[in-house]
């Protein structure tokens, strides 16, 4: 893990209406005032958007499984903020629902607002971390800068007198997984998210 320590700059309240990208708005606004680190907290309804759902299938790395949703969908999120190779990188999660269905995943190019959209910017200092393209997983990735950042878990943490767990296989570990999910609403929801093959 990595981590940095920071103490909470500015913070701004933001409406953005009707009609208007949320993304497009709350990216401009955060570079016009020069918010280097921050988070985002925000909700309202969108008309239309796109997000990614997670990957097609869990391997690195991911290929992202894109859904398209529109017609007023209540949103509530929360995003990061950090520098970027082209000015501020902001990584933006939400939920979505209407009528009873609901996604989650990362709002991503458009995000078309219905009626209202509010957000909450609060801006860090001191923080020395930003985005960098990972070449394993192919996505940008927070990169704390300090030689401190770098924590290794110690193994003194675990309970003491406490038998050491043996490494379960990977194999078996699959299995176990799709044993626990197989049928009923997890083989649905898998089969209706899953991108049909060629």
């Amino acid at each position: 893990m990595q981590y940095s320590e920071g103490r909470l700059g500015r913070v701004f309240v933001v409406r953005i209406d009707d009609g208007e990208d949320f993304l497009a708005v709350t990216h401009e606004f955060i570079r016009n005032k020069s918010v280097q680190t921050g988070t985002i907290l925000f909700l309202g309804a969108l008309r239309q958007g796109r997000m990614v759902t997670g990957p097609e299938e869990v391997i690195l790395p991911p290929e992202p499984h894109h859904v398209m949703f529109e017609g007023g969908w209540e949103m509530v999120g929360i995003a990061t903020i950090c520098p970027g190779d082209d000015g501020p990188f902001i990584h933006y999660h939400a939920s979505v629902g209407r009528a009873g269905h609901a996604l989650t995943g990362c709002l991503r190019e458009k995000a078309v607002t219905y009626i209202v959209a509010e957000a909450v910017i609060l801006e860090f200092t001191g923080l020395d971390i930003r985005r960098v393209f990972d070449e394993k997983t192919r996505v940008s990735l927070p990169v704390h800068k300090r030689d401190e950042a770098t924590v290794k878990v110690s193994p003194s943490h675990e309970k003491e007198g406490a038998p050491a767990e043996k490494p379960v296989p990977k194999e078996e570990e699959t299995a176990k997984e799709e044993e626990g999910t197989s049928g009923g609403l997890a083989e649905i929801i898998r089969d209706l998210t899953r991108r049909p093959r060629a």
